[in-house]
């Protein structure tokens, strides 16, 4: 019998276009290479991340670009929607890294974005979520 394929629903958020295409890339090229199907959904606007959690919630992960306190309260909102989903916080800087701790972020990722580092990312998430 064969086996059905999952597929893995994914919310990318950055106002830098550009680092969530490249954060989405990484992302489909890793689940490609699994045999598995991730469906992404990208924002570049905080309430329109918010409004799309309010309507469907069961997103596995969202990764959150981090540049300013409006996209911490994005994240603590999205937190209080769907709080099982895991967090994996995008940042220029460490700066944010406290907030992500309270906010129990599955990871942090330093831009530039490392794709080793994601990849191993995605490998912890696969094995939370099979």
């Amino acid at each position: 019998m064969e086996e059905k394929t999952k597929s893995w629903l994914f919310a990318v958020f950055d106002k830098d276009q550009n680092e969530s295409e490249i954060a989405s890339q990484y992302i489909l090229e890793f689940y490609k290479t699994k045999g598995k199907q991730a469906e992404i959904s990208l924002f570049y606007d905080t309430q329109e991340i918010i409004n799309a959690f309010r309507r469907q919630n069961n997103f596995t992960a969202v990764f959150i670009g981090m540049r300013s306190m409006d996209e911490v309260d994005a994240a603590w909102d999205l937190r209080k929607i769907a709080p099982k989903c895991s967090l994996v916080i995008m940042s220029d800087c460490g700066d944010y890294a406290m907030e992500g701790y309270r906010l129990d972020a599955f990871d942090y990722w330093l831009k530039p974005l490392d794709e080793k580092k994601i990849y191993k990312t995605l490998e912890r998430l696969n094995k939370v979520f099979c």
